[in-house]
């Protein structure tokens, strides 16, 4: 008896059809284990530590931040990149928070937020501060017991590490606060305790801050083990 007819290819293709998706799960999954390391080195952040101030997000007033390095820099919105110090933006309360867009509508975005980033390594001590520069609106129709709380965190980058964080009232023009004081040694490493003593930057004669007094040479940034 003749079987020729009884015969049926379906067998064989599924097993086909099987194998070729076989493959391609494989090739996902493979895709998928690749892909992170090459998003982390793409998000890979150039800094040692990193400084963030932020203030109540609804507020016009403008607070700015200061860092004294250990060599007499200091990094303000007035000098933001002094040293091995990156000052990303001078936010002015909510006064740069909104953008027009080309179709007419405005588009707010509600952070008072400044960001130092530390980017080398120069031992000795660094200070951070905050300064009440201007209240805007709030000048003529603020209440009698307005004030704004300011708050300022210290990161490590790595290992990534919240290392000190810390709350201020602010109540009136040209306050200036001293947060917390801390030191670095040679490889770049936190020597503990931090310290508070009050240290002032902003002179109100000249009506602007310090001056710069420090500036890394090349053999300075050698002997301080500069990173980047």
């Amino acid at each position: 008896m003749d079987n020729e007819r009884f015969k049926s290819t379906v067998g064989f293709t599924d097993l086909l059809f099987n194998i070729l998706v076989g493959f391609a799960f494989l090739f996902i999954v493979a895709f998928l284990l690749i892909k992170p390391e090459s998003k982390e080195k793409d998000f890979d952040r150039r800094a040692e530590y990193v400084v963030v101030m932020e203030w109540d997000k609804e507020a016009n007033d403008d607070i700015d931040l200061y860092l004294g390095d250990p060599i007499g820099g200091i990094t303000s919105y007035q000098n933001p990149i002094v040293n091995h110090t990156h000052l990303d933006k001078d936010d002015l309360g909510n006064r740069n928070d909104t953008v027009t867009l080309p179709d007419g509508t405005v588009s707010v975005i509600k952070i008072n937020r400044e960001v130092m980033t530390i980017r080398g390594i120069i031992p000795g001590e660094w200070i951070i501060n905050a300064h009440y520069y201007s209240m805007h609106d709030y000048k003529a129709s603020k209440p009698s017991n307005y004030s704004v709380t300011v708050k300022i965190e210290l990161h490590q980058v790595n290992p990534y590490k919240i290392l000190w964080v810390g709350e201020k009232t602010y109540s009136r023009k040209g306050q200036e606060e001293t947060f917390v004081r801390f030191n670095l040694d040679k490889r770049g490493k936190i020597k503990y305790p931090f310290t508070f003593e009050k240290k002032r930057y902003v002179l109100y004669g000249l009506g602007a801050h310090a001056p710069n007094l420090g500036e890394l040479s090349d053999d300075t940034s050698k002997e301080a083990g500069e990173s980047n």
